[in-house]
């Protein structure tokens, strides 16, 4: 089953901290086989860098990391709020098997809820092929370092809502984004985002910032 995605306009959201879109969670459903060590590894390293990790003023956790599913635009990603754990297994994760931008809404399998910046990921791998990681982390140097200097989202568009996904799109449109690269999210402060080929390129491109 594909991921289908659709856009629409601004739409106006909840607040920082939670799932801003409807889920349908799978929650007995088990995940597809598939080999997520290096996903898993890769987490584990953003975690030691306090790239992902846990708000401890307002006890939410930040940061999230995605794999493409073979060639579809289903992926795995880190669950929500799992910020705080610092090694995750294979369980602390989730499989979107569908995505409907338009009626903000994903369908997710596993044992933990889907990241609240889903949408977001799934908006990514709709832009290339080329795309098979995605890598959302909090740096709040590197934010103001590079604000305004990368490519950066508006500050009045909240992070994994609809106009994040159109802004996202847009930007690649007008190839201000490439296949791979890194974005800084000018609304949600330290938020960093990276993609490439895979985890490895995109880590690599929040190493060299």
């Amino acid at each position: 089953m594909k991921c289908r995605i659709i856009y629409i306009g601004k739409n106006q959201m909840e607040k920082e901290g939670v799932i801003k879109y409807k889920l349908n969670w799978k929650k007995e459903k088990a995940l597809p086989s598939f080999d997520l060590s290096d996903l898993v590894s890769h987490r584990n390293q953003c975690f030691n860098r306090n790239w992902i990790g846990l708000d401890p003023i307002l006890n939410v956790g930040f940061g999230n990391i995605s794999i493409r599913y073979l060639k579809s635009n289903q992926f795995f990603i880190s669950g929500s709020q799992t910020g705080h754990i610092k090694k995750l297994k294979q369980r602390h994760f989730a499989f979107v098997s569908e995505c409907d931008i338009q009626l903000n809404e994903i369908t997710a399998e596993g044992t933990i809820r889907a990241s609240s910046e889903s949408l977001t990921h799934a908006s990514i791998y709709t832009l290339s092929n080329k795309i098979n990681a995605v890598i959302h982390i909090h740096h709040n140097t590197l934010w103001k370092h590079y604000f305004n200097q990368l490519p950066t989202t508006p500050i009045e568009i909240e992070y994994g809502t609809v106009h994040m996904a159109n802004e996202i799109r847009d930007m690649y449109k007008m190839r201000q984004l490439q296949d791979s690269g890194v974005l800084i999210m000018g609304g949600h402060q330290d938020g960093i985002i990276a993609w490439g080929k895979d985890l490895k390129t995109a880590y690599t491109l929040l190493e060299e910032l």
